[in-house]
């Protein structure tokens, strides 16, 4: 049966060709996504900062979820100093040395601002790196920087540089460089004096590891009870990565969600184009497997026959794949780490799982595709088949495939009116933007409909123009086939159009609650350092400056209240003083009372309260950014929290869990009788040596904000994803055309001019582009409307969709379907004339 499918293989070298472009593309695709996959789940970032102590011991960096992947602590857990003398009482005698982290802002004579991570010099013992030059601090101006630091700003030994802790910057002398590679990670490590540490950032001196040389051996088990006890971790020496730069973790968290959700996306994508393209050419060949079937074959040895044929293609194809999948993993990591969105140094992993799963899931999509295109053309007579027509115009089909068809259409209707019957948020969200996938799985069955409906509304334009006509008349009688090549179509305009305006919706109902609620004129905010005591009595002083109100945005862990199954949430939080929210912003609380924060009391959005199942009354544990976990009553929800921030709790408690201990801005309105950008330029002239810290007006925070790591993220995939389904649709597109060689062949035979003939395919193929676009654009819309509607609370259900975005991927459709449709036709054209030619030379 192999020997037989070979030489059948070779009598269709351009249907094999494109159905292994398809499957190879499919392995390339999943293969990739399971490199980003595998490298968020290995991979590991070390800096060799605390690698030498014997003993390490630290605060865990997440928090355990049940079930489920642990969440990324927000910032770095820290430990209690009491921790310290704890293990002076465990193990005397024994040397320990703390690290203390004091975040700051470093700027070299004539250069921007850049994070720096500020410890005490004691704590350079706990790495394995080494004075590259100089010495180590002994006085309080003096400082020892990374050497790839030093020689980028161009400082040497005995130069100065100053640190900002969020108030005026303090100016040091350079005394020493180490060996540390910090390129790519957080920040760089910055050392001073040890006394230094203790005048800097916030005073509860928490401490971010712990490095024990012990002087006998310890007690493993009481060690373990001791460092239980306190809540934290002993750390293995090849395993201090994620406390040496703790940004991976929540970078590496995010790159498994996105490429895990992708991925997924992706095998459906690739199941459903290899599916698509098997069909229409199974469909294509009904006269062939009638023919075996009429002549003796059995409908198990077609079947046999069929899928020996695609065993072999896809066999090789998906092997071919999955060597080349791991490539393109490794060009995206490249790409991410360019970008900023993981740590720079974050190497991709490469293993065995991402050869294997590319393989084996192409290979699956082949045999699911072949296994259901096979259904057809082994049940009943094969008589039927041999006039070689559009069988699927048949009643009994028709009705079948219509029923299947609606009730993937229904089942996408529901998917996309998920947040009239849930409130949970992810579910709300996220099933409407999947709805436009699996509207799009529906065009196949219904392909026959929507062209008769298509032609319908086109009739009377078409009759103007016979080549319009013959188009319109062709894909009629097509109308099965041609679902074979309009299903990727369409599936590639839904998606391209709801991965567009899906973050840009969220983003635009954000910034509308923010507009809507904010009132504050201005902000003086640091995202390094805090602002500190001596700045904020700076811009309070300020000529034209009305109220300042201190605030803290930050992330936190949210975990639901007991009884309601929910897993914990990372949601945004902002820290106001409790009677002051109503200064801050116009939160919209649902109760339409003003907002008063106690201790031991938080205030909720209403899609976070959603998704964690909270109502006012509940009680939640919050997991602060340095790891601390507090339990706060729900006062009250409000409705912008999507603008503000989904957690709602007084400043002092967000306040003493940041490094700095200082707030993360000030919230400044400008007095009536000023012009705001007078006050700007003040503040401006003002903060001049406060490094690290910026004025921004808030009407013009957002406007013209360049496009993040993460935005350029989903970019990336979008195109790797619609590239995919461009091979998908030119594939289905050439394997249509060429197949139509008898058509063309008669219309020649009856007169028609070669320019009639390209006119015609052209309007078949604008009316394959245009329709795919109304069709893909009309199943992505009502799930973006009920995502809009959900994530607004109401008050919206326009999604956002940028209008030169969407014509981008119009415009490429309709070129790509017109030139994957008059390639192949010129080709038929030409093969017609050189045939011709050679008959007239021998009749001559």
């Amino acid at each position: 049966m192999s020997g037989l499918a070979r030489l059948m293989l070779r009598g269709r070298t351009g249907q094999v060709a494109a159905l292994a472009v398809t499957v190879f593309f499919s392995a390339t695709v999943v293969g990739a996504f399971a490199v980003l996959l595998e490298t968020g789940t290995r991979g590991q970032v070390s800096t060799g900062e605390y690698r030498n102590a014997p003993l390490l011991i630290a605060a865990r960096q997440s928090t355990p979820v049940s079930g489920d992947v642990d969440l990324a602590t927000p910032g770095r857990a820290v430990l209690p100093a009491a921790v310290v003398a704890d293990l002076h009482r465990a193990l005397p005698g024994s040397r320990i040395v703390t690290d203390r982290i004091v975040p700051a802002a470093f700027q070299a004579a004539g250069s921007d601002s850049e994070p720096a991570d500020v410890h005490p010099w004691a704590a350079f013992a706990l790495g394995d790196r080494t004075l590259s030059a100089g010495h180590a601090p002994h006085r309080p101006d003096e400082m020892v920087l990374p050497r790839e630091l030093a020689r980028s700003y161009g400082l040497n030994i005995g130069s100065r540089a100053r640190l900002g802790f969020g108030d005026e910057a303090v100016e040091y002398t350079v005394v020493g460089t180490t060996t540390a590679d910090d390129r790519g990670v957080d920040a760089p490590d910055v050392y001073l004096d040890d006394a230094q540490i203790a005048a800097h950032g916030n005073p509860d001196h928490r401490v971010a590891a712990i490095g024990v040389w012990p002087s006998t051996k310890p007690d493993a088990r009481a060690l373990d009870r001791l460092v239980v006890r306190d809540g934290a971790r002993l750390w293995q020496r090849d395993h201090r990565g994620p406390l040496e730069v703790v940004s991976q973790g929540r970078a590496k968290a995010d790159l498994v969600s996105s490429a895990a959700a992708l991925g997924a996306i992706a095998l459906i994508v690739a199941v459903f184009t290899v599916m698509a393209l098997t069909s229409l050419q199974v469909r294509q060949r009904s006269r062939e497997l009638a023919m075996l079937r009429v002549v003796g074959a059995t409908p198990r040895q077609v079947k046999r026959l069929l899928r020996a044929e695609i065993h072999v293609v896809a066999g090789s194809m998906a092997l071919l794949g999955g060597v080349a999948g791991p490539a393109l993993g490794v060009v995206l990591v490249g790409a991410i780490r360019s970008w900023g969105v993981v740590p720079r140094t974050l190497h991709p992993v490469l293993g065995p799982l991402p050869v294997v799963l590319a393989a084996l899931a192409a290979f699956a999509a082949a045999e699911v595709a072949a296994r259901v295109a096979l259904r057809r053309v082994v049940r009943g007579s094969p008589l039927p088949h041999l006039d070689d027509g559009d069988d699927a115009a048949r009643a009994p089909r028709v009705v079948r495939r219509t029923i299947i068809g609606l009730a993937v259409l229904a089942l996408g209707a529901v998917m996309a009116l998920a947040p009239l019957y849930t409130s949970n948020v992810d579910v709300a969200t996220g099933l409407p933007g999947l709805s436009g996938l699996v509207m799009a799985l529906s065009i196949g069955p219904l392909s026959p409909a929507v062209v008769r409906i298509a032609g319908w509304i086109v009739r009377r334009p078409a009759t103007r123009d016979p080549a319009a006509y013959l188009a319109l008349q062709s894909i009629r009688h097509r109308a099965a086939r041609v679902g074979g090549a309009l299903s990727p179509i369409v599936l590639g305009v839904a998606l391209g159009t709801v991965q567009l305006a899906g973050s840009a919706t969220t983003g635009a109902v954000a910034s509308a609650q923010h507009d809507a609620g904010s009132r504050a004129d201005l902000t003086v905010s640091s995202d390094t350092t805090g602002v500190g005591e001596r700045t904020v009595r700076l811009v309070r002083d300020a000529a034209g400056v009305g109220a300042v109100t201190p605030y803290v945005s930050t992330d936190v862990i949210v975990h639901a209240p007991a009884g309601t199954g929910n897993g914990p949430q990372t949601l945004a939080a902002l820290g106001i003083a409790g009677d002051e929210p109503g200064r801050y912003a116009d939160l919209e609380p649902t109760d339409s009372r003003p907002i008063h924060l106690r201790h031991g009391e938080v205030a909720l959005g209403v899609l976070g309260a959603a998704e964690l199942g909270a109502q006012v009354g509940d009680s939640v544990t919050v997991v602060l950014p340095d790891g601390q976990a507090i339990t706060r009553r729900v006062r009250a929800l409000y409705r912008r929290g999507l603008g503000f921030g989904e957690v709602l709790l007084p400043i002092g408690d967000l306040q003493s869990a940041t490094a700095t201990g200082a707030p993360s801005g000030l919230a400044v309105t400008v007095a009536a009788s000023e012009q705001k950008s007078a006050v700007v330029r003040r503040l401006n002239d003002r903060l001049t040596n406060h490094p690290g810290i910026r004025v921004v007006g808030l009407s013009k925070a957002d406007a013209g904000r360049a496009p993040s790591g993460g935005d350029r993220f989903g970019l990336l995939i979008l195109l790797v994803l619609f590239g995919y389904i461009a091979i998908a649709v030119t594939n289905s597109l050439v394997t249509a055309t060429l197949a139509r060689r008898s058509e063309l062949a008669l219309l020649a035979a009856v007169g028609t001019t070669p320019r009639q003939l390209r006119r015609v395919w052209r309007w078949d193929a604008a009316f394959l582009a245009v329709t795919a676009c109304l069709v893909g654009t009309a199943f992505a819309l009502p799930g973006l409307i009920s995502m809009t509607y959900a994530l607004s609370n109401g008050d919206r259900s326009a999604p956002a969709l940028d209008p030169v975005a969407y014509g981008a991927i119009v415009a490429f459709v309709i070129v790509l379907v017109l030139v994957a449709t008059a390639l192949p036709a010129r080709t038929i054209l030409r093969a017609q004339r050189q045939r011709a030619s050679r008959r007239g030379s021998d009749d001559a």
